[in-house]
């Protein structure tokens, strides 16, 4: 099994990531997985970029700091989260920071709180303009990515895009609120799952 980023969240990453991660049930059952001989590999998103570390302790993860190809069942694939593509503002960049990370881990919680809080309503508003110009980016990077590759799998937005008749075929693994999504690949093919 392949992760293609975003794991666990930016609030887990900076205030919970010394708790015990078997705490969470998301990560306890891919550790259960990882322990009956599942292989997993996390690739970095924007929001657990500094876990690595933890995922490889505590799930026994094979961590990927950026972009990973390989082939599954014929398929060549280019995977990658997607949030070092482009069309990330500066504040967000900043904010992917391990500066950034420690400095909020270390507020008093109702600040925390607060500011968390704004951060979410100010990427509600924004998130469908912040969405198409990074499928913009997403839809170049992959009309530029190398022929060899047969699919080209991202992470990173809030919509699911399925681009199968394109050659590469562009998969954006989105919609994480609420909703899981996912890339069933066998017997040469590659069908995306929607929850």
């Amino acid at each position: 099994m392949t992760i293609v980023g975003d794991l666990c969240d930016f609030w887990y990453a900076s205030r919970q990531s010394g708790l015990d991660p078997m705490l969470c049930p998301g990560l306890k059952s891919l550790a259960e997985f990882r322990s009956r001989g599942g292989s997993l590999t996390i690739l970095a998103g924007n929001h657990d970029a500094w876990l690595g570390p933890l995922y490889k302790k505590a799930l026994g993860a094979t961590f990927i700091d950026d972009r990973l190809e390989l082939t599954v069942d014929g398929l060549r694939l280019h995977l990658a989260h997607g949030h070092r593509l482009g069309g990330t503002s500066l504040l967000k960049r900043a904010m992917e920071s391990q500066a950034f990370l420690k400095s909020f881990g270390g507020l008093p919680d109702f600040v925390a709180d607060r500011l968390e809080g704004r951060l979410e309503a100010s990427n509600e508003r924004k998130r469908d303009a912040d969405d198409r110009r990074h499928l913009a980016v997403f839809e170049r990077y992959a009309n530029e990515a190398d022929v060899k590759h047969d699919l080209v799998l991202l992470g990173h937005l809030h919509l699911t895009i399925d681009r199968p008749i394109e050659s590469p075929r562009l998969v954006v693994l989105g919609s994480w609120h609420g909703r899981g999504n996912f890339l069933r690949i066998g017997e040469g093919n590659a069908h995306l799952v929607r929850e």
